[in-house]
C-alpha cells in the first residue's frame, strides 16, 4: 500500500478518535497527534526547532540576519498541503506547472508585515539571512495571528488540524517602506527620464517629498489654449509596475504586445470628467481612481498632450495592492494621453 494511502487512513482514524473523545481532546491535541504521525512517516528524525517549526530544507543566505524589529520583510512564499499540492505561490514557474499562470498577474517577492501575520511565519524566518530559502512545516497551532508565550497556550487556542509546508525566500527588510518606495521611484525617474521627470506637488500629500514624479510634452503646445476645467475629455492610458509589467491599458496594441489582451473588452479611450480640484476628477462618472492618476490628469492642460507619472503606493494601492496584478506597496507608472474633448 502506498504511503499516501496509509497517511490518509491514519488521518481519518485520528479524526474519528477525536470525534469519539468529544471534548476530551482539544483540536490542538488532535493536530499534534496528526503532525507527529506525518513527521514520523515522511521525515523521521526531524524535530521541531526552538521556535516550534520543523525545518525540512535550508539554503542559507549570505546577507544580514532577519531582524524581528524591522517591520517590513520582502518575501517570496509558496504554501503546500501535506498532499504536496501547492495552494499559494509567488513563483511564476510554479503557477505555470499548476496551470494557474496568467500573463498579467504579478509573480515575485512582495512586502508583508510578519508581526501581524501567522506566528509560524515569524518562527520560520527567525535565524534566516537575506538571500536564503527555507522550507519548513508550520504546525497548525502556529497558523494564527495571535501570539502566546508557550506551546501549550497555542495548542489550547488551536482551531484547525491542518499544518502546512511553507517555502520562503527572504529578499530584504526595511523599517520604512515609504523610503524604500521613494528610492525606487526616484531611481526609476532618473534612469528612464533623465533631466525630464521631476518631483512635483499637486496636493498637500504629494508635497511630502519625492512620492510623485511627472513629465509631459506640454512645451510643444505653448501658445495654444489650455483646457477648461469641468469638461469631459477622452483619455488613453497604460499602467505598469516599475519592473515594466503592464497591468492595464486602453490601447489594443499595447495589450497584445504585453500578453494581457482580452477579446471581451473594448480597447478605446475612456471618458474623464475634469474638475477644478484634482480629487474631483472622475473616470466615466466614477471617482474610483487613485490619487496619483488623478494628480497627473490635473497637471495636463492640452488636447494631444502626453504625460508620464511615477508615484509611490501612498498615492496608489497602498498595503492592499489591487487584485492579482498589483502587489502591496508597489510604486506605479502611468502613461497618459489627452485624445480629444467630448462634445456635448
Amino acid at each position: 500500500m502506498k504511503k499516501s494511502i496509509i497517511l490518509i487512513t491514519a488521518a481519518a482514524c485520528l479524526l474519528a478518535i477525536g470525534c469519539e473523545k468529544k471534548n476530551n481532546d482539544t483540536t490542538g491535541a488532535i493536530a499534534k497527534e496528526y503532525l507527529d504521525l506525518w513527521m514520523q512517516e515522511y521525515h523521521p528524525g526531524v524535530s521541531a526547532n526552538a521556535n516550534g517549526v520543523y525545518i525540512l530544507e535550508d539554503e542559507p543566505g549570505s546577507g544580514a540576519l532577519w531582524n524581528k524589529d524591522l517591520k517590513y520583510s520582502r518575501l517570496n512564499i509558496t504554501i503546500r498541503g501535506f498532499n504536496g499540492k501547492i495552494t499559494s505561490t509567488g513563483h511564476e514557474e510554479y503557477a505555470k506547472q499548476l496551470g494557474t499562470y496568467e500573463v498579467g498577474n504579478y509573480y515575485g517577492p512582495t512586502f508583508s508585515i510578519p508581526s501581524s501575520g501567522y506566528a509560524g511565519v515569524e518562527a520560520l524566518l527567525t535565524g534566516m539571512r537575506m538571500g536564503g530559502t527555507r522550507t519548513a512545516v508550520i504546525p497548525a497551532w502556529l497558523l494564527t495571528t495571535d501570539r502566546y508565550s508557550s506551546q501549550q497556550e497555542y495548542l489550547k487556542a488551536c482551531s484547525t488540524t491542518s499544518s502546512l509546508i511553507y517555502t520562503i525566500t527572504l529578499w530584504e527588510q526595511t523599517d520604512n517602506i515609504l523610503d524604500w518606495e521613494k528610492n525606487n521611484a526616484s531611481n526609476y525617474a532618473s534612469s528612464y527620464f533623465p533631466g525630464q521627470m521631476k518631483a512635483v506637488a499637486f496636493n498637500d500629500a504629494s508635497k511630502s517629498a519625492d512620492i510623485f514624479y511627472f513629465c509631459s510634452n506640454a512645451s510643444e503646445f505653448q501658445g495654444r489654449d489650455t483646457l477648461e476645467r469641468g469638461i469631459k475629455i477622452k483619455l488613453n492610458y497604460t499602467g505598469r509596475l516599475l519592473n515594466g509589467q503592464v497591468f492595464d491599458t486602453t490601447l489594443e496594441k499595447v495589450a497584445k504586445d504585453n500578453g494581457i489582451y482580452d477579446s471581451s473588452r473594448s480597447y478605446s479611450p475612456v471618458t474623464i470628467t475634469t474638475a477644478s480640484s484634482y480629487d474631483n476628477y472622475a473616470l466615466d462618472g466614477s471617482t474610483s481612481i487613485v490619487d496619483g492618476f488623478k494628480g497627473a490628469l490635473s497637471l495636463m492642460k492640452y488636447v494631444g498632450e502626453k504625460g508620464v507619472a511615477v508615484f509611490t503606493s501612498d498615492l496608489g494601492y497602498s498595503s492592499s495592492g489591487s487584485g492579482s496584478r498589483i502587489p502591496a506597496y508597489a510604486p506605479l507608472r502611468f502613461d497618459l494621453e489627452f485624445v480629444s474633448v467630448v462634445q456635448e
